[in-house]
């Protein structure tokens, strides 16, 4: 007899994810398929994804990890959906997509400034966040203003996950996890802001009602099901965004927990019981996948995709490449090179494009070891560790919480030197779960409790998560990094004024 099975789908970046799990939360089959975000022609900072050729992609895949896994489409008990944050997409009146932006559209920071300016105080007392332009909210005001056209036909707002949901179930919704990215949300009363909408000109009947993550909204219509491959009427749940995902994936409730989602990007979420702001607007604040819980965020910008750059050029491509490259940079020492390429530290008042990049290198006359492939790129893993420290440190001063352990997750966390070299930068214990694709993981506990598996996401997450032994920080080694991490902040600063 087949066990039954859940499956949730993944809009990233540049790719899309299906990845379907056993109700105790195994991973047993996934799948994923790249595209190119498209510049349109008359928009060069605009990136925009097309809705046919991404849902196309979810479909292939979809079919691709349900046979990875062995198991017939009629043991899906739930469906739910995760994505990148601050995408959107505008539906007409009839459904039909006018615009999908990806989160890399910067259009709107033509405008940042004029926001910030006129509205600023404002926005960040009720987003938690300082308007930069890579939003909802941004993107709208550009099309008011540079495409009326489109602007008026408006009828829906959608998060990427929202529209997924809408493509699986044919119901308009949303959850505060997405739409907490949107700038056009209150992040404490968690519901959709009148007085923003008012900001931008637009009625708040485009607006998705919101109802929490794991919420049954619908039921997989027979034309979704059909592309799928899957039986019509499986619930259809709502689930969460991809960062709240993946620390739901971590099982991250208690007030003060953290977790590192150490993927493409890097971002840092620490649980707090109560909202929080920061008068220099460093950090953003976002919802929480349960209410009277919330998100405390610094961004550390590119850490996975440093490396994967730095051993497809100079190793290869695929996973044999980065184990030869993690079998030399293991044979280095700490700190042979410094590096500031990719994550930073994260300061959400200003934008930096580009972020600024150096290599600090040993005197390489006399009898000094030249630097090696290996020791460069040890020197990126400890440049992304220097930087989970540096984040955990301002939002440990801004939340005035110190978590003794840390969650670790995204792709890199596989990688053995890293989890440690974290363990040691950051002085403390490292948990990583068994299952790496916790973004995944994270929508299909969604689904579990949409489709009556387990009561709420907190027995769900307890039933679903599961760790790899915990990664102690070694004292010596600890000791050593403690000192190059002051010369890191040092070198850091002088990247930034280059």
């Amino acid at each position: 007899m087949q066990k039954d099975c859940l499956i949730a789908l993944d809009v990233g970046s540049v790719a899309g994810r299906s990845a379907v799990f056993d109700v105790e939360g195994r991973l047993l089959g996934v799948a994923m398929e790249e595209w190119t975000p498209r510049v349109p022609d008359d928009e060069p900072l605009g990136s925009e994804f097309d809705p046919h050729e991404v849902w196309a992609a979810l479909c292939r895949t979809t079919r691709l990890a349900l046979e990875q896994a062995g198991l017939s489409p009629q043991t899906v008990r739930g469906l739910s959906a995760t994505s990148q944050r601050d995408g959107v997409v505008f539906l007409d009146a009839c459904g039909h997509e006018i615009y999908c932006g990806t989160n890399r559209d910067i259009r709107g920071a033509l405008y940042a400034e004029d926001i910030a300016r006129q509205f600023g105080s404002l926005i960040y007392q009720v987003t938690g966040r300082w308007p930069l332009g890579l939003d909802a909210l941004a993107r709208l005001w550009w099309f008011r203003l540079q495409r009326p056209d489109v602007f008026q036909r408006l009828a829906h707002l959608c998060m990427i996950s929202d529209w997924l949901i809408f493509r699986l179930s044919g119901r308009f919704c949303s959850e505060p996890t997405n739409a907490s990215s949107s700038m056009l949300f209150d992040v404490v009363e968690c519901a959709w802001s009148p007085e923003l909408a008012a900001l931008v000109g637009f009625s708040m009947e485009i607006c998705p009602p919101c109802c929490p993550p794991g919420t049954a909204v619908g039921a997989l219509t027979a034309p979704a099901a059909e592309a799928l491959g899957l039986p019509a009427g499986i619930p259809v749940v709502t689930g969460a965004g991809d960062s709240q995902a993946a620390c739901l994936g971590c099982n991250a409730f208690e007030d003060g927990a953290t977790t590192v989602i150490a993927g493409t990007t890097m971002p840092l979420q620490m649980v707090l019981a109560q909202p929080v702001l920061d008068d220099s607007h460093r950090p953003h604040l976002g919802a929480h996948v349960v209410p009277g819980r919330w998100v405390l965020e610094s961004n550390a910008g590119l850490a996975g995709a440093a490396y994967r750059w730095f051993c497809e050029a100079f190793v290869g491509k695929g996973v044999p490449a980065y184990h030869k490259l993690e079998r030399e940079a293991r044979a280095s020492r700490p700190g042979e090179a410094m590096a500031v390429l990719g994550p930073q530290i994260a300061d959400f008042h200003e934008l930096t494009f580009p972020p600024k990049s150096t290599f600090a290198f040993p005197y390489l006359g006399g009898v000094e070891r030249l630097p090696t492939r290996g020791s460069l790129a040890r020197a990126i893993l400890e440049n992304i560790a220097y930087a989970v420290r540096g984040n955990l440190e301002q939002l440990a001063a801004v939340g005035g919480q110190q978590p003794d352990t840390l969650n670790l997750c995204g792709g890199l966390s596989r990688s053995p030197l890293f989890t440690q070299i974290v363990a040691d930068v950051c002085q403390r214990r490292v948990q990583v779960p068994t299952v790496r694709e916790t973004s995944s993981l994270g929508a299909v506990i969604c689904a579990a409790v949409g489709a009556r598996l387990y009561p709420d996401l907190l027995s769900a997450a307890q039933a679903m998560a599961h760790w790899e032994p915990i990664v102690e920080p070694q004292p010596a080694t600890a000791r050593i990094y403690k000192g190059l991490y002051r010369q890191w902040t040092r070198l850091f600063e002088q990247a930034r004024r280059l």
